[in-house]
């Protein structure tokens, strides 16, 4: 990599840092303007095109990345969550478990499902109304999904038991409280 790519990737990184996400955009745009092949700088757009809500241009970016290096873990991660926001939940669940076979590191999945538990309590909170039944069944999907990647997450069984509840589902809710117990005790 030339002396000059390397300062508009690192000025990139730098801007996005900052939170001047724009900036960064218009960096790694220098960086791709003269290898449209760069992976990082693929990936570090779309991370900062997803920070200002811009999911479907951020997933392009993320899959250009995966074309290029389809060994990548984290565009293949940062491309579930565009599809998560995206209402994709199935072809999430796909990236994700690709991510994971490629990143088998300790925490690399609890991670993930962290940032996954955090985007369900983000689609309940996010608008100014009270979440609809559309907004419940799509968290329900991305609990879900944070679940399977980490089958210990009593937050996830207990947010799980308050959509069921929520969507009418007795059994459903009654199911996920009672995992919620096993994995939190009470005295715990």
């Amino acid at each position: 990599m030339s002396k000059l790519l390397f300062a508009a990737f690192n000025d990139g990184v730098n801007q996005s840092m900052a939170g001047d996400h724009e900036a960064a955009i218009r960096a790694f745009d220098k960086v791709l303007a003269v290898d449209p092949k760069h992976v990082p700088a693929l990936t570090a757009k779309g991370a900062s095109l997803a920070t200002l809500g811009r999911h479907e241009e951020a997933l392009r970016c993320f899959e250009r990345a995966i074309e290029e290096d389809p060994t990548e873990a984290e565009a293949h991660r940062e491309a579930a969550f565009c599809q998560l926001e995206l209402g994709e939940p199935e072809a999430a669940a796909q990236l994700l478990q690709r991510a994971v076979q490629l990143n088998p590191t300790p925490g690399y999945r609890e991670a993930a499902a962290v940032q996954i538990y955090n985007l369900g309590n983000a689609l309940l909170t996010r608008r100014s109304r009270r979440p609809d039944k559309a907004r419940y069944r799509q968290a329900r999907h991305v609990f879900q999904l944070a679940l399977e990647l980490s089958p210990a997450y009593a937050e996830c069984a207990r947010a799980l038991a308050d959509i069921w509840e929520h969507l009418g589902d007795i059994t459903q809710r009654d199911h996920y409280a009672q995992l919620a117990t096993r994995l939190r005790p009470a005295h715990a």
